[in-house]
């Protein structure tokens, strides 16, 4: 498994800085603010769970930013956001299913991540 904080360059597919998004008029605002900068959208802690896969997808839904969402330890979350194309999960779980064709997209451990309004401050 792979912690997306301090992953190589060679998981370029994972832009930093690591936003965490909750909604799809944050996601917007971030990309609109953002503009040409990449960044990856990170869902809020165990949203997956919480919320399920089709939030996320209906959140990023007509974006091209890479994103990652928090399923918590449920490796069925994990799987099922996999493969409707989530480019990445969270699975605190040490065994999620098809771990070895998504070894750099499965991580253990959330990346540090700032809100948008934190983003935002520390550019000024």
């Amino acid at each position: 498994m792979t912690n997306p904080s301090t992953a190589s360059s060679s998981y370029t597919h994972f832009p930093k800085p690591f936003i965490t998004i909750s909604s799809r008029t944050e996601l917007i605002t971030a990309i609109n603010t953002l503009k040409e900068r990449n960044f990856t959208a990170l869902s809020p802690i165990h949203a997956g769970a919480s919320f399920g896969v089709m939030w996320w997808c209906s959140l990023i839904k007509g974006t091209h930013i890479s994103s990652i969402l928090d399923c918590g330890a449920s490796v069925a979350l994990a799987t099922e956001a996999l493969h409707v194309g989530i480019d990445g999960v969270v699975c605190r779980d040490s065994r999620p299913a098809d771990h070895a064709n998504n070894t750099n997209r499965i991580f253990l451990e959330r990346p540090q991540s700032l809100s948008l309004a934190e983003y935002l401050s520390n550019m000024r």
